[in-house]
């Protein structure tokens, strides 16, 4: 049987809440019928994420492990997970998962209907925010995305959700692509699909705020916003061709 689904997940600095989190992804996943990997990157953490990662991955085959020594961001660690994985569906979710795992169910659905790319939407119908995030936090969420429907895709209803899945050969040409790795890497994502002409599916999902963000608001908000130009002059250069 053939490797249908590969689950990427980003980590920095999460000893607190790996264990809860690595939690919720294995129960489910070692539930299914179908062939599976959970691929965890350590993306620089100085903490014990890397030794809890270890001790989760002894004796378990289906689970890999990807590590290296300098902090470079989420969109660094994704990549690198995509570069190592092997299933027939790809899908980079976060630790917290503010978005349950459960919902792939949902996606695989809308990878038969023809989709090549599904992400998870917080502002399309039949979406529900279970728990807000912070009123600041929000509304600068709501303003990136607003910024990424303005200079990237005026369709896009929401930017960061970071729950993102892709069939292997659309996300191996994609991640190929990849040139900022902070918070603008979604946007960028989304541009280059865009310009591949790829099938992109908005889907509705329930989201729930989990406090501990790695996102410092002063600092990736304003890089952010020049990720969004980059992106922009990248294109001019050919860069995305």
């Amino acid at each position: 049987m053939s490797l249908k689904l590969s689950v990427i997940i980003p980590c920095f600095n999460e000893e607190k809440r790996f264990q809860k989190g690595f939690d919720h992804y294995y129960s489910y996943l070692k539930k299914q019928k179908f062939q599976w990997e959970l691929i965890l990157v350590n993306d620089g953490s100085t903490d014990k994420t890397l030794d809890l990662m270890k001790k989760v991955k002894h004796g378990k085959l289906q689970i890999k492990v990807i590590s290296y020594g300098k902090n470079k961001g989420k969109g660094f660690a994704i990549t690198k997970g995509v570069q190592n994985s092997k299933g027939q569906y790809i899908l980079f979710s976060d630790l917290d998962h503010s978005v349950s795992i459960e919902t792939i169910e949902n996606f695989f659905d809308y990878f038969k209907k023809g989709f090549s790319i599904v992400i998870a939407s917080r502002r399309v119908n039949g979406a529900q925010i279970a728990v807000h995030q912070n009123g600041l936090r929000e509304f600068l969420g709501r303003g990136f995305t607003a910024l990424v429907r303005l200079i990237i895709d005026p369709h896009i209803k929401d930017a960061t959700c970071g729950f993102k899945a892709f069939e292997t050969n659309i996300a191996n040409k994609i991640f190929s692509k990849i040139s900022i790795y902070d918070w603008a890497f979604d946007a960028e994502i989304i541009f280059i699909a865009q310009k591949m002409k790829s099938k992109l599916a908005q889907a509705p999902v329930v989201w729930t705020d989990v406090r501990g963000s790695k996102v410092s608001l002063k600092k990736d908000i304003l890089r952010s916003l020049f990720g969004l130009i980059k992106i922009r002059l990248n294109d001019l250069q050919g860069k995305y061709s």
